[in-house]
């Protein structure tokens, strides 16, 4: 005689057997697909961390190195010295005409201009007018860049003067705003002249 079939059960077992069949395919695929994939991540990782160590290094390098920059810097000024207090002004002057007179230059005149006022800087300038051939202006004004003084040429203009008969080549007037700078203290007045 045959035996009943119980087709509720047969079904549930087959179901039970796929579910257990696609848990083993998940569980290999996590311990072999999936490590291959992880084993990749964790190899990118690596090398993204060497990179940003090596980046660390250069960029620490890169301190170093801007840092003895400043030190020699700062080296260099402590050598050359701070803006003085009080400018020199006389002794300037006295400078220029001679550099003026040795490149073969005529000081036409030179007076005071408004003195200007920079956080911990006083600028004074002055309006110096010269007049020679065009190579000695040039001389003259290398020689002007050339000075220990504080000083620097601001403003520059250049004008054909009158032709002589007896010259090689022509005169030129330059007209020159020099300043002078200081360090601007409490008790230095703003509107100090001189020349």
């Amino acid at each position: 005689m045959r035996a009943k079939v119980n087709w509720p059960v047969r079904i549930i077992d087959a179901l039970c057997g796929c579910v257990v069949a696609a848990c083993l395919i998940g569980f290999v695929w996590l311990t072999m697909v999936r490590e291959n994939h992880t084993n990749a991540d964790i190899g990118r990782l690596k090398r993204l961390i060497h990179q940003a160590r090596q980046d660390r290094l250069t960029t620490e390098a890169a301190s170093q190195e801007q840092h003895a920059v400043l030190a020699g810097r700062q080296a260099e000024l402590a050598k050359t010295g701070r803006l003085p207090t009080e400018t020199p002004i006389e002794t300037y002057f006295q400078a220029l005409s001679t550099t003026a007179l040795r490149h073969g230059l005529r000081i036409v005149k030179h007076h005071p201009l408004s003195a200007r006022q920079y956080p911990d800087l006083l600028e004074q300038r002055y309006a110096y007018e010269v007049t020679g051939s065009l190579p000695d202006l040039v001389e003259f004004l290398k020689s002007i860049e050339n000075t220990d003084f504080w000083a620097d040429v601001s403003h520059l203009k250049v004008d054909r003067g009158k032709r002589r008969k007896d010259a090689v080549s022509d005169e030129r007037n330059a007209a020159l705003t020099i300043s002078l700078f200081s360090a601007l203290t409490s008790q230095t007045p703003s509107d100090k002249g001189g020349a």
